[in-house]
């Protein structure tokens, strides 16, 4: 399997099918740029055609030899490593850590705040969303499943659709991004400008409607949830539930000093999946409430 962090259209699906796939004998590489430019990679070519001639024409040829995974960590200044090996991802020593919403700071917290306080928006305002963020002193590198568990409530309507997303920031608290296709072209920017992210990797982001919240408790794991998508379960008025939003797998260096934003909203925060498409309209009204803290300790969880 070869799959990449930042494709809007295949990054779910492909690791999807990496964890259920039956065979032992599987192999991993995710890399870090767009499709078409690492599909034609000379050096990719021949790494699949050694695949290929190991399993198509019984050639013995050491690809066994090959890591089960190889994969790539952003650093969004110019230095991406690349080809990691790994038996496994998320990699062995990577640990889920609960990074805890404190909607008085607007920071995450390896602590839940003991005070249950709220964090809103209204939908028709601009912006119409909330975020918090945290610091990282020391070298750290977040690879794996992110996601999201949060306590939400939908004021003046009965349904919700919350849209997630992890952001790097610099020091200085710019969000940075990259290009994950080697053109800088005044058409390249052109088109990322006008709503489409595939060429442009802002982050990992997730979404759910909030009526089709219900977990598959077969398919979940305590890292990637799994919705059944089998009922509608609409919201009653001040009625707080619990959500759980897979995010996209991540793979981000951050140095000491850099920041990340968690960010919820009511409308798609990276842009459309595809040039040309419209904007997605949910089924948002009045205000959305993200509770924290207390009995309602909402988190992000990272794989550190």
């Amino acid at each position: 399997m070869v799959a990449s962090y930042s494709n809007t259209l295949h990054t779910a699906g492909t690791f999807r099918g990496w964890r259920r796939m039956a065979s032992q004998d599987k192999w991993l590489r995710i890399h870090n740029s767009q499709e078409w430019p690492d599909y034609y990679d000379e050096a990719n070519v021949e790494d699949l055609r050694r695949f290929f001639d190991r399993y198509l024409k019984d050639m013995d040829n050491g690809w066994e030899s090959t890591p089960r995974v190889r994969y790539a960590v952003h650093d969004f200044h110019g230095g991406d490593q690349v080809n990691v090996a790994a038996d496994a991802f998320p990699p062995k020593g990577v640990v889920s850590t609960k990074f805890y919403l404190d909607g008085r700071t607007r920071t995450l917290k390896t602590t839940a705040p003991t005070d249950d306080v709220s964090a809103a928006y209204d939908v028709a305002s601009n912006p119409n969303a909330v975020s918090f963020i945290t610091r990282f002193e020391k070298e750290t590198v977040i690879v794996g499943y992110p996601k999201a568990h949060l306590w939400v409530e939908a004021r003046g309507a009965d349904d919700m659709d919350l849209f997630v997303l992890i952001q790097k920031l610099d020091a200085y608290g710019t969000p940075l991004q990259q290009f994950t296709i080697p053109n800088q072209s005044a058409r390249a920017h052109d088109v990322t400008d006008h709503g489409a992210s595939i060429l442009r990797y802002k982050g990992s982001d997730g979404r759910l409607r909030v009526s089709a919240r219900h977990l598959d408790e077969t398919l979940s794991t305590d890292d990637v949830p799994a919705h059944s998508f089998d009922r509608v379960e609409k919201l009653s008025p001040g009625e707080i539930v619990d959500i759980e939003i897979d995010l996209l797998p991540i793979g981000v260096a951050f140095h000491p000093g850099e920041q990340l934003r968690f960010i919820v909203s009511s409308r798609n925060l990276v842009g459309t999946m595809m040039p040309g498409m419209r904007e997605y309209t949910g089924v948002n009204g009045g205000q959305h409430v993200i509770h924290t803290g207390g009995r309602y300790a909402s988190y992000l969880q990272l794989p550190i």
